[in-house]
């Protein structure tokens, strides 16, 4: 049986350990994509009618000078789509197929993956390389490859490993052969992690959200239980460059949470797969998430529409993992 990740010196019951598990399955539940989070901005363009979730960070600095919000949204605009050739390069020199026909574009300060050109139904998307699988086995091969087998020996869950996995190739920079897909990752989350303990107890009382509040107080049990693992059981003899602060692991945990997909096995191992989780989310959406074999066109789409992502995604979910208001659930908006 596996160590529990409170870090406890005996053994867990399967029973606990299963508990715990399921806890992180729930977490996910079925897949995700970071997104942005409304609760408690007071931001009052955002409605939660149409369904969709920006899977990106905003970008540009608040003011209002609309010649310096201009071209911050300009510069913002340049940049994403300088990563996303580093991206596509990386990408296919790897062995994934991509379609040219995309891009991506930023609007009304929402990032996006858009087609440039029709695409008739049926023509790929995208084909995922097996190789390009950020998991358990990628981190064993690699340069820190002693440390993550160390974690294996002494029964640290697969999903703790690949947190650790994601906050230790971050720090890498340019060095991490991912950065060019950690690149088009959000840099940090403003979601239902970060609200206090009143704005929780707030949550509960409004109409709708107790599913919302019982998965967050989940999440945050379980990255509680994940950050104590991490100070009693690797921190003590872990190498400089896995210090790693509070903030540092909560990024690797809502990264995966909300990137994440589950092993093929329906194990609960979690892996990260490039691209499968760039689109937006979007409600009834023709294409359906996956991060296997390829992704064809369930449509013809064309020049300047938007491909986006059927994630599965509950309504609580939605609005935990992104703050997104939802008609079960306006969050802390009045």
């Amino acid at each position: 049986p596996r160590r529990g990740v409170a870090g406890s010196d005996h053994p867990p019951s399967r029973m606990a350990r299963s508990n715990l598990l399921r806890g992180l399955i729930l977490v996910a539940l079925l897949a995700a994509v970071s997104g942005q989070f409304f609760v408690n901005l007071g931001d009052k363009k955002k409605e939660g009618g149409s369904g969709e979730v920006d899977t990106r960070d905003k970008g540009g600095a608040g003011g209002s000078d609309v010649g310096a919000a201009g071209g911050a949204v300009a510069d913002q605009t340049t940049q994403v789509q300088e990563d996303w050739a580093a991206f596509i390069k990386w990408f296919r020199s790897n062995g994934g197929i991509i379609s040219s026909k995309l891009t991506v574009k930023v609007r009304n300060g929402r990032q996006g993956v858009y087609f440039k050109e029709r695409m008739r139904r049926g023509e790929t998307i995208v084909s995922f390389p097996r190789n390009l699988r950020l998991d358990e086995k990628t981190a064993m091969k690699g340069k820190a490859g002693h440390v993550f087998q160390r974690l294996k020996n002494e029964d640290a869950f697969p999903d703790l490993i690949v947190i650790l996995h994601l906050v230790h190739e971050r720090s890498l920079g340019k060095d991490s052969f991912w950065h060019p897909y950690f690149k088009l990752l959000r840099s940090s989350y403003n979601n239902i992690m970060g609200l206090t303990e009143p704005q929780m107890k707030t949550l509960l009382r409004r109409p709708g959200c107790e599913n919302t509040y019982n998965l967050g107080v989940m999440m945050r049990r379980t990255f509680n239980n994940f950050y104590e693992y991490y100070k009693k059981n690797v921190e003590t003899w872990a190498p400089p460059e896995f210090l790693f602060t509070r903030d540092d692991l909560m990024w690797g945990f809502n990264t995966l949470v909300t990137c994440g997909w589950g092993q093929q096995g329906g194990n609960g191992d979690k892996l990260m797969v490039p691209f499968s989780d760039i689109p937006n989310h979007r409600r009834e959406s023709a294409q359906k998430a996956s991060n296997r074999g390829f992704i064809s066109a369930a449509k013809e789409y064309q020049a300047g529409e938007e491909l986006t992502f059927d994630y599965g995604l509950l309504n609580d979910a939605v609005l935990a993992y992104y703050g997104q208001p939802t008609p079960d659930c306006r969050g802390l908006k009045r």
